[in-house]
Formats: structure tokens, sequence, C-alpha cells
């Protein structure tokens, strides 16, 4: 995704001023007569904000074994700070995060990002390094995320065993949820995945979910609904803008992961396995070996995978598999 849209959703943190979280402008939602400024204490340990808050800030959190619980406080980005809530592991080893409880509003970038920080031209060749230095275990539950300048909630590359679960994506400008190359062993759980990536928000259709190069995930019980291209959509990214320098040629493809049990409402295409295999990406700057001299068309791989016991209301397409040795039932 970072090439095809030209621009890296979470590497934009490491180049913004972080504002101070000492004093925020804070509305008890009880009353707007009643308003007082809040602190926002240090994101370390176990930490719970004031219910009656609406934050216009942006939270980092940096350190391993954190829990942050909003207690139904509004994160309100207002269309100009970048990101409600990063995970940042800024390159070291980071895990047992919570995030929950947290409404997130208006957020020109992410509602949510988990992140190591690390460029493109600074990961290393082996892939083992890249995992121990990037966030896993990170766990993001009953949260809200609406109205996204881009992706709704996005797992950067390599981040592993995070989970969102029994939470709302919706009114992203892109798709509403990201996982990004090399991430895999992730759970998205009970969710609600709705409105994201409309051509009223932006220039092209987005999926709800987006899966590029991403593997041995569960996608389960969750509700797609009304998303602008269609649900969940699986796909190896093919190196694009290779000739600016900064593409990354994915090495993991999005094979093994299990889609069960879900509900797909009034979506174009419900679930596309290998959802570019028979795209024309002439205009991609591809990096990857093009299956035909033309140089329009590359192997998109999303192998393997299980599909089963999904229910689809209306919309268009239901399944389109245009990978190798899928399992579908039910």
């Amino acid at each position: 995704m970072r090439e095809t849209l030209k621009f890296t959703p979470c590497a934009f943190f490491s180049l913004m001023v972080v504002l101070p979280l000492s004093l925020s402008a804070c509305a008890d939602r009880a009353s707007a007569s009643d308003s007082r400024e809040c602190k926002v204490p240090v994101i370390n340990g176990h930490v719970s904000l004031q219910p009656s808050c609406v934050y216009h800030q942006e939270i980092m959190i940096t350190r391993s074994h954190t829990t942050l619980d909003c207690r139904g406080a509004i994160l309100d980005g207002r269309n100009e700070k970048s990101f409600g809530i990063v995970v940042n592991s800024k390159g070291k080893p980071l895990s047992d995060v919570t995030i929950k409880n947290c409404k997130i509003q208006n957020y020109t970038h992410s509602g949510i990002c988990i992140t190591s920080d690390i460029a493109a031209n600074k990961l290393s060749p082996n892939h083992a390094e890249n995992y121990r230095r990037t966030p896993t275990r990170v766990n993001l539950e009953n949260v809200e995320v609406t109205g996204s300048g881009r992706v709704g909630i996005y797992f950067d590359d390599y981040v592993t065993h995070s989970t969102l679960k029994n939470s709302v994506v919706r009114d992203s400008y892109m798709s509403g949820i990201y996982l990004e190359h090399s991430s895999r062993n992730n759970a998205i759980v009970g969710n609600q995945i709705i409105n994201n990536g409309h051509k009223s928000f932006g220039k092209g259709k987005r999926e709800g979910l987006a899966v590029d190069s991403s593997a041995y995930n569960l996608i389960e019980g969750n509700r797609f609904e009304s998303n602008g291209a269609g649900g969940v959509f699986l796909y190896k990214n093919c190196g694009e803008h290779f000739s600016t320098g900064k593409s990354v040629i994915r090495w993991q493809h999005s094979d093994h992961n299990v889609i069960r049990n879900n509900t797909f409402v009034n979506e174009p295409v419900g679930i596309w396995l290998a959802s570019r295999q028979n795209r024309d990406l002439s205009g991609f700057d591809c990096g990857d070996k093009p299956r035909d001299g033309s140089r329009k068309y590359f192997n998109d791989y999303a192998d393997d995978n299980l599909v089963e016991g999904n229910r689809f209301v209306a919309g268009g397409k239901l399944i389109s598999d245009n990978g190798n040795d899928n399992k579908i039932s039910n």
C-alpha cells in the first residue's frame, strides 16, 4: 500500500512535531458550558483517561506492558492532527500493549497505527531481526475509529500476534483496516467495518480490510458493510514505484489466512483472493518480475487460504478466487 498510495501512513509520525502531553482542551460532554483542561497522564503502565473529556492531541506509546483505557473518552484530531494513537517501538522490541474503550475521530492519517518506524531502506535482510524490533502482542479492544483521513487502523510491516476485536471502523478515506507486508499471526475478530474507502472520500475506491502480503491471520465474526470496493481483499503488492528507490519488494505472500463466519452486507465483492492478479498494473512502476512481455500483469499471490461459513446479504459478487489451492466452503 505504501507505494500505491504514495504515502507511508505511520512514517509521517517520525516527521511530525509531537505536542506535549501535559495539557489538552477538554470538554465535559454533560454540558457544553462546563469545560475544563485535562491533563493526559504519562503513558506508561496502566493509564486511564477521563471519560468526560475530549482530547485534541496525539498519543504515542513506546513502552511494553502498557495499558491505555480511555473509558469512553473521545480523541478528536479535528482534521488537524495526524494520528490518534501510535504504538511505536522505534526499532526496539516492544510487546504486551492494550488499548481499549476509546473513541477516536477525525485524524488526518490514522486513528490507530502500530509500527516499528523503521524506514524501508533500513529494514534488515534478516527477517527475524525485523520481527524482533517490531511491536508484537498489541491488543485493541472496544475502540471506535471514524473519519480517518487515510487508513482507519494500520498494522504496519512485521507486526505480529496482535488483535483488533469488538470494535468499529467506519468512514475512512481509504481502507478501514490495513495489514501491511510481512505482518502475520494477527486477529481481526468481532468488528464492524462500515462505509470505508468510497469515491466520495477520495479519488478511488478501497476495501474494508486490505491484506497486503500478510499471512497466517484470523479474520472471524466481523460485519463488513457498504465499503467502497468490497469487504476483504488479499493480494501481494508488486513493489510499486520501484524507480523511486523506496519500494519494498514483498517476500511474503497473502497465504494461510482464515476468513471465517463473517457477514458481508452490500459489498461490490465480498472476498477477493489475489485481487490484482488480472489487473493492468502497467502504471504502477512495479519491481516484481511481470507475467507477460507487456509488463501489465504480475503474479498476485494469495494461496492456501481457508474461507468458510461466511454470510452474504445483497451486494455484488460473493467470492472471487484468483489464487491457488484456496479452500472455500459453506
